[in-house]
């Protein structure tokens, strides 16, 4: 004879929330979805099992009430937290702003729901105060006037991020006064502070349900198995599930966040963020350093030389994604300038009182070290299991950066997402 499973209370639970005349049902123009039924019965016991589950829904379906009241109530039971992961903002609106609030009003049990931007997104406010102290050796007369408007929003803003401006500040300017990892920390900015994103985090906490996109989430996930974010035990916190929606994208993203990245866009922006030959503007400034000025000066030349032999070993119409396949198909003529920029930034760091310029400096360090080691990489190609590429960049392909990624993302994937 063979055994039937006995079905669990929380199975059960959920199944009996979705039947006609069930919980949902009083929502309004809720109707009965056989699928969606079954749906949440299979995320309930793929939860309870803590098992992967694959599910694709057609449209029409409503196969987001059909991961997320499961989801909720696991949480909930468990003490544990859920993580939504979706691609497109549009999805996260409609969670936060119609699902969501649905099984706000009808669950038996309270919960907090929020979404998680990135870092960059929000406004550091001890960051805006010290851009604002050291304004003239930072920023030329325009940006010193948005420094200005910046500081004005920043009173009256409720939740300090990019999507809350009327119109967004210049990349150069948001950059020295947004959250970043070393400037930005619970000990620097502690509880007494009004940094809009040291507050997001004590609310991501504090939620039960957190959403966030697939970029965030990968590039977490790569820092957490570096061993960067000190969460252990979960994926992106202790005792934590993730439920990913539009899945079709992982692969993409993931590879993405997995692979090497670096972009002649990204690095010149961080050179003449120590200094700016032309405005004579930047951190170098702030800190009277001379050769630090002169290292920059060279390095912001070096790096348009190189990188404009790279754009000419590709065509100059056409894709904008061209593979390469030979080792050191250009000279090396950058990375041991920023080899030798970077002691000399470890110098300064460790001769400076000022703990908020030592924190700056090991920033756009450590953006500095990705870019001088990705370089190397991607000339190097000692990753066989990967393939390499250069893309065009920019509005008219003005740019080129510099990629790889594993062939098979899989492997990669499977021990950060199913080994546990």
């Amino acid at each position: 004879m063979i055994a039937l499973r006995e079905e669990s209370s929380f199975v059960a639970r959920v199944r009996e929330a979705f039947a006609p005349g069930g919980l949902l049902s009083r929502a309004s123009h809720f109707e009965y979805r056989e699928e969606q039924q079954r749906m949440a019965e299979a995320v309930a016991r793929a939860l309870e099992e803590e098992r992967p589950l694959v599910v694709e829904a057609g449209t029409g379906v409503g196969k987001s009430l059909g991961y997320l009241l499961p989801a909720v109530l696991w949480a909930k039971d468990q003490r544990k937290k859920a993580v939504i992961s979706t691609h497109t903002i549009n999805l996260q609106e409609q969670l936060l702003h119609k699902d969501l609030p649905i099984l706000q009003k009808l669950l038996p049990v309270e919960f907090e729901a929020v979404l998680l931007k990135g870092r960059q997104n929000y406004l550091c406010t001890r960051r805006l105060e010290r851009a604002v102290e050291n304004a003239k050796d930072l920023f030329n007369s325009t940006e010193q006037s948005e420094i200005e408007r910046l500081r004005d929003w920043a009173s009256r803003t409720r939740d300090g991020t990019l999507s809350d401006l009327s119109v967004e500040p210049e990349g150069a300017v948001w950059e020295q006064v947004c959250s970043e990892p070393h400037v930005c920390t619970p000990k620097t900015c502690g509880p007494d502070s009004r940094c809009f994103y040291q507050a997001a985090r004590r609310r991501v906490v504090a939620a039960d349900v957190v959403v966030v996109n697939h970029t965030l989430f990968f590039n977490y996930l790569a820092l957490a198995a570096a061993g960067e974010t000190g969460e252990g035990n979960g994926f992106l916190f202790p005792n934590d599930f993730v439920i990913f929606d539009e899945a079709h994208t992982l692969e993409q993203v993931a590879a993405r966040q997995i692979g090497i990245g670096v972009s002649q866009y990204g690095l010149r922006a961080a050179l003449l963020r120590l200094y700016n030959p032309k405005s004579r503007k930047g951190l170098f400034t702030v800190m009277r350093d001379s050769d630090g000025v002169k290292r920059v000066s060279d390095l912001v030349d070096r790096a348009e030389a190189f990188f404009g032999a790279v754009a000419q070993r590709t065509p100059q119409a056409g894709a904008r994604e061209f593979r390469v396949r030979q080792p050191d198909f250009v000279e090396d003529t950058l990375t041991g300038g920023l080899k030798e920029l970077l002691g000399a930034m470890s110098d300064g760091a460790r001769r400076t009182t000022d703990e908020g310029l030592k924190g700056e400096l090991q920033e756009m360090a450590g953006r500095i070290r990705d870019a001088r080691e990705g370089i190397a990489a991607f000339l190097g190609q000692t990753a066989e299991d990967h393939v390499y590429w250069i893309e065009r960049t920019g509005r008219t392909g003005q740019f080129v950066s510099l990629n790889a990624a594993p062939v098979d993302i899989a492997a990669h994937l499977r021990p950060l997402l199913f080994s546990g």
